[in-house]
């Protein structure tokens, strides 16, 4: 009765958690030429410090394992393996020192992302019993990540690609530019926009 029981509970437990198709799992923001310790560990490397964000646009949480990373060099060799759970509405941060991390521990040469700061694409595949797809994929070029730009979707998931540009202000054309910060793990940070006015216009809105 109690192998019932935990059968059961089992079988309730996995309902909770989506097939990798039946929820949406894109790509959402990356940074491919960085210039702060964006994973937090005291030094700033261009390899370690690479990161991609991915979201979850559905309805149910997310079994990511069943989801790799790579560039166009890399191809269907793979950078990094996902892993863990992902909620709907939620999104997921692989810093290069974990995809690092990941290549030294299966064998596979430790190159990260390997992002081109020249222009590259980044591909989600998503790996079935049958066939291996394109989950999502975006292709960049330079200028629009240089030095700590991060390409990402605005609104999160679902939004136009910009350039997320508040620690280094692009110029260019290619995307729009936000004037936001990078923001991996989080909601877009935007400055919050500033109205010039006079002293005596400012004591009139509190008589």
């Amino acid at each position: 009765m109690r192998f019932v029981a935990v059968f059961f509970l089992s079988l309730c437990t996995l309902s909770f958690l989506a097939p990798a198709g039946a929820a949406q799992i894109r790509l959402n923001e990356f940074v491919a030429d960085p210039a702060s310790d964006w994973d937090g560990d005291g030094s700033v490397d261009s390899k370690l410090d690479e990161w991609v964000e991915v979201a979850n646009t559905g309805t149910s949480s997310v079994d990511l394992s069943a989801y790799r990373l790579t560039d166009e060099s890399a191809g269907t060799n793979y950078r990094f393996a996902l892993s863990g759970t992902l909620a709907p509405g939620e999104v997921a941060v692989f810093y290069g020192s974990v995809v690092v991390a990941w290549q030294s521990a299966n064998g596979v040469s430790a190159f990260g992302l390997s992002l081109n700061n020249a222009g590259d694409t980044v591909y989600l595949y998503e790996l079935t019993v049958t066939d291996t797809t394109v989950a999502d994929s975006f292709a960049y070029g330079g200028a629009e990540l240089a030095d700590d730009r991060a390409l990402g979707r605005m609104p999160d998931g679902s939004g136009t690609w910009v350039v997320f540009d508040g620690l280094n202000p692009y110029s260019g054309t290619a995307f729009p530019a936000t004037g936001c910060m990078p923001s991996p793990g989080e909601g877009v940070l935007c400055p919050t926009p500033v109205e010039a006015s006079s002293w005596g216009r400012v004591k009139s809105l509190y008589r």
